[in-house]
């Protein structure tokens, strides 16, 4: 061999394991990154995971949340029916002195006597009144309306449509728009001929 030979082939052996070793490289850089992608791969696996779980944490939270506004709702609800229930109550003894009071003008006026008194207090028990928003119903002369009205006597009378209440016996009242106390009224009916 000659060394133009011994050459060559020193030539093509330092080819060759340049070659081996840059496949080397290359696998382990291949390797690098596949270990890399799987480590990655099991992060985002377990990030997903944890998302799951926050997600389903937060819809239990806002169902949890959701379930006391409707419970804080209803409880002041429940509440607020309770007191007007007692504030109406109240409001209906504080009627029944207010309607003696008129009574008793009423009767002093008949006999003469000054009113001027009374007339004060009864104009500031209706101030009170107003205030709770409680208001006469207006019965005399209207359509009998059962929401309202309470039909203690009927009357024969041909000149009114039947129906129609003719007096009225005691005041009715309405409170928020609701009846506190209902109107007890004689109501119209048509005279049967034989």
């Amino acid at each position: 061999m000659s060394n133009k030979d011994i050459s060559l082939n020193e030539d093509r052996e330092n080819v060759e394991t340049k070659d081996t070793n840059l496949n080397n490289n290359e696998k382990k850089e291949i390797g690098i990154n596949k270990s890399q992608a799987a480590f990655y791969k099991f992060q985002i696996d377990e990030l997903k995971e944890r998302l799951e779980k926050e997600e389903k944490n937060s819809v239990m939270a806002t169902d949890k949340w959701k379930r006391a506004l409707a419970d804080y709702q209803n409880l002041e609800k429940q509440t607020i029916d309770r007191i007007n229930a007692r504030e109406d109550k109240i409001i209906l003894y504080f009627l029944t002195v207010y309607e003696d009071f008129i009574r008793a003008k009423n009767a002093y006026e008949k006999d003469g006597i000054n009113v001027d008194g009374l007339n004060v207090i009864i104009k500031n028990i209706e101030s009170i009144l107003d205030n709770y928003e409680v208001k006469a119903i207006k019965a005399e002369g209207k359509k009998l309306d059962p929401k309202l009205h309470e039909v203690v006597q009927e009357v024969e009378e041909d000149n009114l449509e039947e129906g129609t209440i003719v007096k009225e016996i005691a005041k009715g009242y309405i409170i928020r728009g609701k009846v506190l106390k209902y109107s007890k009224v004689c109501v119209s009916k048509k005279l049967i001929k034989k």
